[in-house]
């Protein structure tokens, strides 16, 4: 007998989708209106690119190459949350777009999940369409260049969970970045400065 081939949990995306926007955190809509934009100047490492190298555009450093170090401070830091994250949890992309610095960090682009849901949500995963609806809908954003989005079935029913607002998260981000003093912010202190991100 062979494996056979993963069933297309399409039918029952809605129920999932239901059961993870209610067990995921996700940016409050007044905090991503709030900070506007990307909030670290970085993207994803690669092969070619190796973590902590430097982004260069036109001779300048505009940037770093990183994990998804950046990403979940973005996510936690500008709603307060402190002691970073804690296992049994995973900083999910709702596109891909990895190699954007406008996106990577982006809060609109950014989700808190459960470990065991982070594939649903991953590439092509069945609650993918859902995400990116929710992020379009409710923050008015997707990456540039990016389709015309379609609303999944179900979506109206489905009740999302949001981090508590914080009234001023560009300075909760500036007094967090100040108290960690490691290789990435090392790196990134001079370049954000330069750019006025903090």
């Amino acid at each position: 007998m062979q494996i056979p081939v993963a069933e297309n949990l399409s039918e029952i995306a809605p129920m999932l989708a239901s059961i993870v926007a209610k067990t995921s955190w996700l940016p409050h809509p007044e905090v991503v209106k709030e900070l506007k934009e990307a909030i670290f100047p970085t993207t994803r490492y690669k092969s070619n690119h190796p973590r902590h190298s430097l982004i260069m555009e036109e001779g300048s450093e505009v940037g770093m190459y990183d994990d998804n170090c950046t990403p979940t401070w973005a996510l936690l830091w500008s709603h307060e949350i402190r002691g970073g994250t804690k296992k049994g949890w995973t900083t999910a992309h709702v596109w891909p777009a990895s190699s954007d610095i406008t996106s990577y960090t982006h809060l609109a682009n950014l989700t808190l999940v459960p470990e065991p849901f982070a594939s649903m949500t991953d590439k092509n995963g069945p609650l993918v369409a859902y995400l990116r609806w929710h992020s379009w809908q409710i923050y008015g954003w997707k990456p540039k260049g990016e389709n015309e989005l379609t609303k999944p079935d179900g979506y109206d029913k489905i009740v999302w969970r949001y981090f508590p607002v914080v009234k001023n998260p560009r300075e909760a981000i500036r007094l967090r970045f100040k108290d960690h003093d490691n290789q990435t912010t090392r790196i990134l202190g001079p370049i954000m400065k330069r750019f006025h991100m903090l």
